[in-house]
């Protein structure tokens, strides 16, 4: 009596290994024009967003020098950067200076471009500067906590509307709270 396995069974089982591996591979493979690839680039811009946030919290100061804050500026539909405001001419307090990004003055602390060719940011929005140490969130260099929110809207690229859930929008409160939304 023969003990194992026969060549036909083996190719047998073989093929069904391989029927199921190239079904699993094509359903886990993401498409770059999908809600997660545009709920994933929205997720690094939140991140992004936290990330001054949490800077401007800490106090920290940007290579050795004190600054008032972090903040979030738009640059075009695929890009934006993160900056950290200066204090104005040696000044103290950063109560009276401007909030929103000032080339030249301000630190570039980085450039961020959407990874995702087929995805982009929808329409301009205001600058979001995080004041450091105190927890005052500025939206367009107005800090009130009862102004306005910003919101900012990942889409696929060439888009003309946000129609059935078809933009990821992230919400930047004047209190600092953050949203993400589908």
């Amino acid at each position: 009596m023969n003990k194992g396995f026969s060549v036909i069974e083996l190719v047998v089982i073989c093929a069904i290994i391989a029927t199921f591996s190239v079904v699993l591979i094509l359903n886990f493979k993401s498409s770059p024009k999908t809600k997660i690839a545009r709920n994933q680039i929205a997720a690094v811009i939140v991140s992004d967003i936290r990330r001054m946030q949490s800077s401007a919290l800490a106090g920290s100061r940007y290579q050795g020098g004190a600054v008032c804050g972090y903040g979030i500026h738009y640059i075009n539909k695929t890009s934006y950067l993160l900056y950290a405001g200066v204090l104005d001419g040696g000044i103290t307090s950063c109560i009276n200076t401007n909030h929103n990004y000032q080339a030249g003055t301000d630190y570039l602390v980085e450039t961020k471009n959407i990874t995702n060719l087929n995805m982009e940011i929808r329409s301009a929005f205001s600058d979001v500067f995080f004041e450091s140490p105190d927890p005052k969130t500025y939206i367009n260099n107005n800090s009130l906590l009862s102004g306005s929110p910003i919101t900012i809207s990942v889409q696929l690229k060439n888009q003309q509307n946000c129609a059935q859930q078809s933009c990821t929008q992230i919400t930047v409160y004047p209190s600092g709270k953050i949203d993400l939304a589908n």
